[in-house]
């Protein structure tokens, strides 16, 4: 467990460095230009929403079951790898905010303004989601019961809707092009994986989730 835990937070944070790097003016007197207070409050609030999920899914670490739950690798075991992949795309967009800046016009203070409290939005609703999550699984065994509290009254896929909005926060933020393709590339992927995961549940838990998800939307109440 301890193994698995460290190697996470290592990855996580490890990945927040690299991405803050890619903003970095290494060559000249003014490294830190780009980090300006929207590049930072971004990676503030990144940092934020890390180390809430690793602290949130301690219980998972401690069991392999509650890991391939918490992890959804009984229902998409390839979805961590495509997820790393595009986490791996998304720094060019911090690479393009620090030294390319190929699409200018993309960066408006209000649009950035905007993006940053779009972000702010999503990390509490992360919180808050991880929260009812983590307590849902702290009985050290696979729950027998869809989830249906706190954000999951409303949807059933809270997390997924928000990474999807936290990548719209961060085209905006960051006013890259790359990021509005990343938003497209996310969007397919998550999306992809819901129906993947509904399957899973409508027969894990049968019955239940059907009747669950007849008052419920996917991502986004009273729309989809």
């Amino acid at each position: 467990m301890k193994k698995i835990f460290w190697k996470t937070l290592a990855g996580s944070f490890g990945y927040l460095a690299v991405a803050i790097a890619c903003v970095v003016q290494w060559k000249g007197s003014r490294h830190w230009i780009r980090l300006d207070w929207i590049a930072g409050s971004y990676f503030a609030l990144r940092f934020i929403g890390s180390v809430h999920s690793i602290v949130s899914s301690l219980d998972a670490f401690r069991s392999r079951p509650l890991r391939t739950e918490w992890w959804a690798l009984d229902s998409d075991p390839e979805g961590p790898q495509w997820v790393m992949l595009l986490m791996a795309f998304d720094l060019v967009v911090f690479l393009d905010y620090g030294h390319w800046r190929l699409t200018p016009w993309l960066l408006q203070p209000r649009l950035q303004t905007i993006g940053i409290a779009l972000y702010v939005a999503v990390t509490l609703w992360q919180i808050w989601t991880d929260a009812y999550l983590a307590h849902y699984f702290d009985k050290h065994h696979a729950p027998l019961v869809p989830m249906n509290r706190g954000p999951y009254r409303y949807v059933r896929h809270p997390r997924y809707g928000a990474a999807i909005l936290g990548k719209i926060a961060m085209a905006l933020t960051f006013g890259s092009v790359f990021g509005w393709l990343l938003v497209i590339a996310w969007g397919f992927l998550l999306l992809n994986k819901i129906e993947v995961e509904e399957k899973h549940l409508r027969k894990t838990f049968g019955h239940p989730y059907e009747a669950y998800a007849e008052t419920t939307a996917k991502v986004l109440p009273g729309i989809y």
